[in-house]
């Protein structure tokens, strides 16, 4: 099994990237999401906070989660164009500690209108770039409430088997990604 890091930017009771979030840990048994409550607890990042000394707890976590993730899911709305302040705040969180380099990555979004988060994914490729994500698949779900029953969960069939599909796309690099580090391709 495969732990991979949940990134979820939305604060929103009831949303519906933690409703993606969520739906993608139960679509492939063979991997297990950790962290996913952990970027909304993130302070706002601030480097003099960047030390051994004054690390605050909820950042230690969510590091140690990236550490022991093999890959990463970021489900995020869409914000003016871009990722929400949240998933910001966690990738700044991150990029200091390598914690994301060489992870397989999937980018998940849910959005009331019709472009279903695609923009904010488009503002994240280049910081996920920088840190050393491989991109491996991206969800958008437009029109979200729609697709939710009245408890919030996904039942739409496109909606499930779109994100059965990416997490199977997921559990390949996952093992592309473990062949890679066993036989010693990839070294830090």
């Amino acid at each position: 099994m495969w732990a991979v890091l949940g990134i979820c930017g939305s604060l929103r009771r009831n949303s519906y990237n933690a409703e993606l979030l969520r739906l993608a840990g139960r679509s492939n048994p063979d991997i297990s999401v950790i962290g996913g409550d952990l970027a909304g607890r993130l302070p706002l990042f601030n480097p003099d906070l960047d030390n051994d000394e004054d690390l605050p707890e909820a950042v230690t976590r969510f590091r140690s989660c990236a550490d022991q993730a093999e890959g990463v899911i970021i489900a995020t709305p869409e914000y003016a164009h871009g990722p929400s302040g949240a998933t910001k705040n966690a990738m700044d969180w991150l990029v200091g500690s390598g914690g994301l380099a060489g992870k397989p990555t999937l980018l998940m979004s849910a959005s009331p209108g019709q472009a279903g988060g695609m923009r904010g994914h488009l503002a994240l490729i280049p910081t996920l770039t920088l840190m050393g994500s491989v991109l491996v698949d991206s969800v958008t779900v437009s029109g979200a409430p729609a697709r939710v029953d009245p408890h919030g969960g996904f039942r739409d069939p496109a909606v499930l088997e779109r994100v059965r599909l990416a997490m199977g796309e997921m559990a390949t690099a996952l093992s592309y990604s473990q062949q890679r580090t066993t036989t010693g391709l990839l070294r830090e």
